[in-house]
């Protein structure tokens, strides 16, 4: 094969700063619609701002952050454009994030030598129609990986072309984090003393899929070179719509949401093996039909996620956001969904420290704190009193996590 990647570095912060020249070279995030950070500039990334952060979470990372809302039909447009671009050779042509496009230019170019005019065009042709300040960083290869890998080391307004000799030793040095594996993953490489993409690539194929599974090996893979995914359409193979069935039907979200993950947890895990994810999603519910015949008896919702997601929490997350804006005529009967778009995953950003697991550290102050108010336990721990005692009832006990909590119930 032979790929282009062409890629406008933080596309959103940029046009965020053309707007309103004072936030340049200061702490901001922008907000999308579902209230969370979408892009952050180079000053918040430093303070810890990462995309996914809530506001307030993002505000106590850096108390000097700017939050404004992100103008998403400015962002499409922009974004369409350099796509309209793009495509002007009429070759296949992938989006990838905002302001990014694979092409696949094998029918008329596979050596640097011929890719080389073809770049310098599209560069000129992209800096004339979206301005200076976005002006393209743009890399090639025969593989989408390598290729992005070039774009993302290249300067704006400049490009690298990767020959297939040169892939091990352009890509060997590169950091791991480049990867889309899972932020846990990539700590755990960290922790190993696993940095490079050379020393992932020389590691036992074996191992790599026994630790991170199949989305590790195919990973393995691409820092080896070998990445034999072609660039197509987003919407090229995407599933058909499915529809969720409610018997009885809903009145409340929680029932909705849990039937819509049900079905919606197939796909996350095939996408997450391919690190593919979900970028945008179509949620139709239809309601039981009532005496009110004035009322709509269908409504829909389009999902956008900043970057495609393929873990269960956070699609859940925002299809729990979604399905609540909606205003319910009458119980919920069925809810169709429709992939509508759909990406590789983004190379997470690092957290200093390592997210620590769920537990339970303050549940006996919070047990104490509700004993003092109501005057008695709420909560209580499990033990084993008498192990060997002739009556079952007797074996067990009830301890309750407060002090002078009063009576403890044996276990019945």
């Amino acid at each position: 094969m032979s790929v282009l990647c062409c890629r406008v570095p933080n596309l959103l912060i940029t046009l965020a700063c053309r707007r309103a020249p004072a936030l340049a070279g200061r702490p901001l995030a922008l907000l999308g619609p579902d209230e969370r950070v979408w892009a952050t500039s180079l000053a918040a990334l430093q303070c810890g701002v990462q995309a996914q952060m809530r506001a307030q979470e993002a505000q106590t990372a850096c108390p000097d952050l700017l939050l404004r809302e992100l103008d998403v039909s400015s962002a499409e447009a922009e974004h369409g454009a350099l796509l309209v671009e793009v495509a002007e050779w009429r070759l296949p042509v992938e989006p990838v994030g905002w302001g990014g496009a694979y092409v696949n230019l094998h029918a008329v170019a596979e050596s640097a030598a011929s890719v080389q005019p073809l770049a310098a065009e599209l560069g000129q042709r992209l800096r004339k129609k979206l301005g200076a300040d976005l002006q393209p960083a743009i890399g090639w290869d025969s593989s989408k990986f390598t290729a992005s890998a070039a774009a993302a080391h290249t300067a704006p307004g400049r490009m690298r072309l990767v020959e297939g000799k040169d892939e091990a030793r352009f890509l060997g040095p590169l950091p791991v984090t480049l990867l889309p594996l899972p932020r846990p993953h990539l700590q755990q490489l960290h922790w190993l003393g696993i940095c490079t993409l050379r020393q992932f690539a020389a590691l036992p194929p074996v191992g790599v899929f026994q630790r991170f599974g199949p989305a590790g090996r195919q990973a393995q893979r691409w820092a080896q070179g070998h990445d034999d995914r072609p660039v197509a359409a987003a919407v090229s193979a995407l599933p058909e719509p499915a529809t969720v069935t409610l018997d009885p039907p809903a009145r409340t979200l929680q029932p909705v949401v849990e039937a819509v993950m049900a079905s919606l947890r197939p796909l996350l895990t095939e996408c997450a093996a391919r690190l593919e994810g979900v970028r945008r999603l179509r949620l139709t519910m239809v309601f039981v039909a009532g005496a009110d015949q004035s009322m709509d008896p269908m409504q829909s919702i389009d999902i956008t996620f900043v970057e495609p997601a393929s873990q269960a929490e956070r699609v859940q997350a925002a299809v729990t956001q979604g399905l609540g804006r909606l205003i319910w005529p009458a119980e919920v009967e069925t809810v169709r969904w429709a992939l509508l778009q759909t990406g590789e995953l983004l190379p997470p950003q690092l957290a200093l420290f390592a997210e620590p697991p769920p537990q339970f550290d303050n549940l006996p102050a919070l047990a104490q704190r509700l004993a003092v108010r109501d005057g008695g336990a709420h909560l209580f721990q499990a033990t084993v009193a008498q192990s060997n005692h002739p009556i079952p009832e007797r074996r067990g006990a009830l301890l309750p996590l407060s002090k002078g909590a009063g009576h403890v119930p044996p276990v019945a």
